[in-house]
């Protein structure tokens, strides 16, 4: 499976460290900061369709929310009251989202971090990050098999 992700190409060294953080807490494989946009792609083709139909500017987004989540992927995450960019971003992609919540993940897992602290991360809010690339990903169920296909830097 493919999956299209909003990154930047600065990360925010503090978000990035706790992703590293909980990860290396509690076992499991870091990833990079992003939004994904659009998951559970099958073919280079429908990838290749999908990046066509994307808006593709550059933004900023302010996230002001901390949230918790009740499935591996979405366990301890960012979210912004504005989405209308995401939105946008998506928008002209036919049948997505269903039930699509844009975020940021800090933490994939089945339980919290041992070091959760709801104090430490309320502190981190709110933060504008911005993003720049848009990154295609090679994913499924193992993060430690993820792999970059390809990045597009935005206007």
């Amino acid at each position: 499976m493919y999956s299209i992700w909003l990154t930047s190409s600065q990360h925010d060294e503090e978000i990035y460290s706790l992703i590293q953080r909980f990860a290396d807490e509690e076992g499991q494989d870091a990833f990079i900061p992003h939004v994904t946009l659009v998951t559970q792609i099958s073919t280079k083709e429908k990838v290749a369709k999908i990046l066509n139909e994307l808006f593709k500017k550059k933004c900023s987004i302010l996230f002001d929310k901390i949230s918790v989540g009740n499935t591996y992927f979405q366990k301890l995450f960012l979210e912004s009251s504005d989405n209308s960019y995401f939105f946008k971003s998506i928008s002209n992609i036919q049948g997505w989202p269903s039930l699509w919540i844009p975020h940021l993940s800090l933490y994939y897992g089945d339980e919290l971090p041992k070091s959760f602290d709801l104090g430490e991360l309320n502190k981190l809010i709110p933060v504008a990050l911005t993003f720049d690339t848009i990154a295609v990903y090679k994913t499924g169920p193992e993060v430690s098999e993820w792999k970059e296909i390809t990045t597009l830097y935005l206007d």
